[in-house]
């Protein structure tokens, strides 16, 4: 074949994006040669093709598996910088992740993935769409509107009122609120708030039965006490309150009960008790000086006898303490801590007992003491305090005992006596005397550390209470009509 001259050089030039090899070579010549044409990347349809701008005059498509545009799609995950914005008539539906730098300005969210969560372009929200949905929040929250609704019940306001004057249904009060209403405005509740207690009943007839206590008063807005406040057990079988009355007589609570409808009477030999809203334990406190409760029991010049004296009694003092009890002249008198801590019973001089010493004296509790005083054999005297009998510490049985020369004095030694060393300092309730030697019943008045009421006991003589809690009188529920005057000791009560 003949050779081809062209009549002009025929040159070859790169352009952009393009390349040749060999590039601006003179084609003159008469043999052949390879002219390669490139560009800097592949364009198959299966490469991965950059271009640094893009202008479309119809659509594109972008297609790798991995990130996908379509019509009114955008499948897979991108990172999108700068302002998006779509037609506010049609949806943006995006189907993997989306992850915004910026803010995010829109009338109204809605998650419908696990959460439900809804918020408007007003500032309002909603959260949850279920009632078993919980919402955790970090940090403070501060509400401005009207009211919080829970449990379709309202909460308008937290409030700081230490009265309590509102009474506002939808307010919920502060801790200091209801602490300082606590310590100052319900001091009538709290007192009305006491321990229940028990008491034994006497029989009077087959439908009454008689308690020597008070019932618990209620204040003013609270409802009174009723048989609703009390338990009653015959015989250790609890009655039927809605077959029961009371009734409150001075310084007697009577129980009235319905015979037809408890189904039995009442009997003499029936151990009757009540346990409930009695009031609250008086009690006599002696100042040490000149406090005391005289009486007429076992007056003047008469012959000592044995008895017991049955008492509680609560005293921090612990020097010497004069006297529990006495009949005139120190040497007729009972002293809790005579010498050495030791008790003592003076019956007349070179007559008398001590004990061993007891913290009970003066640990500042309540105890109770029971004392047998065997005046013709002083050896038989005995002291029980809390049911335990105390050992004797030294008899003394050179002398004689002595007559009484005045009557029973309580916190003295003698009536009207000025002798500021022969007053009890303490606090002292329900002091009993019986005729000889109730120690058999030591543990059983002591009733594990609650008041045993020995109204109606064989051999009682004297009882007195002092449970009035006001007045000058305390009175003798023996039946032997010695009632005490007290003269110059308080009253307080155990709350």
């Amino acid at each position: 074949m003949a050779d081809f001259i062209l009549k002009e050089p025929l040159i070859f030039t790169d352009g952009t994006g393009f390349d040749v090899n060999p590039n601006t070579q003179i084609f003159a010549k008469t043999s052949g040669i390879d002219v390669v044409f490139s560009i800097a990347q592949e364009v198959s349809t299966s490469s991965n093709v950059e271009f640094a701008d893009l202008t479309l005059t119809d659509k594109l498509i972008l297609d790798n598996d991995t990130f996908i545009l379509r019509k009114n799609e955008i499948t897979g995950s991108f990172t999108h910088t700068g302002n998006l914005i779509t037609s506010v008539d049609n949806t943006f539906v995006h189907n993997g992740d989306m992850t915004i730098g910026n803010i995010l300005t829109a009338e109204k969210i809605v998650s419908e993935i696990s959460q439900s969560a809804t918020f408007f372009e007003s500032g309002s929200t909603l959260f949850g769409d279920s009632l078993d949905d919980s919402h955790q929040r970090t940090g403070s929250l501060s509400i401005s509107g009207s009211s919080i609704s829970i449990n379709y019940g309202s909460v308008t306001e937290i409030s700081h009122d230490t009265t309590l004057a509102d009474s506002n249904a939808t307010t919920l009060v502060t801790e200091n609120a209801v602490k300082t209403y606590l310590n100052t405005g319900v001091g009538v509740f709290q007192t009305y708030q006491r321990k229940s207690f028990a008491h034994t009943g006497s029989f009077v007839s087959v439908s009454t039965a008689s308690f020597a206590a008070v019932t618990a008063s209620a204040p003013s807005g609270v409802t009174a006490t009723s048989e609703d406040d009390f338990m009653f057990f015959v015989n250790g079988a609890i009655a039927e309150y809605d077959a029961l009355n009371i009734q409150q007589s001075g310084s007697y609570l009577y129980l009235k009960v319905n015979n037809d409808s408890i189904g039995y009477d009442l009997k003499d030999s029936d151990e009757i008790v009540a346990w409930g809203k009695f009031d609250n334990p008086y009690y006599l406190d002696f100042d040490g000086l000149t406090n005391e409760v005289t009486t007429n029991f076992s007056g003047s010049n008469a012959v000592s006898l044995n008895k017991t004296y049955s008492w509680w009694m609560n005293s921090t003092h612990t020097a010497r303490n004069y006297s529990v009890f006495g009949y005139g002249g120190n040497k007729r008198a009972f002293t809790p801590n005579f010498s050495s801590g030791r008790p003592l019973m003076w019956n007349g001089g070179n007559w008398y007992v001590y004990w061993e010493d007891t913290s009970a004296q003066d640990d500042g509790e309540w105890h109770h003491w029971m004392l047998h005083n065997d005046v013709a054999a002083i050896t038989g005297s005995k002291l029980y305090v809390d049911g335990t009998l105390i050992e004797v510490n030294a008899y003394v049985t050179s002398g004689t005992a002595g007559v009484l020369s005045q009557a029973l004095t309580i916190g003295s030694y003698q009536n009207n006596s000025t002798n500021t060393g022969r007053h009890f300092e303490g606090s002292i309730r329900e002091f009993a005397v019986f005729s000889g030697d109730k120690t058999s019943k030591a543990g059983v008045y002591y009733n594990s550390g609650s008041v045993y009421d020995l109204t109606g006991e064989s051999d009682l003589q004297g009882y007195w209470k002092m449970n009035e809690g006001s007045g000058i009188t305390v009175t003798d529920l023996s039946g032997e009509g010695n009632d005490g005057t007290i003269d110059g000791a308080t009253w307080d009560y155990i709350p």
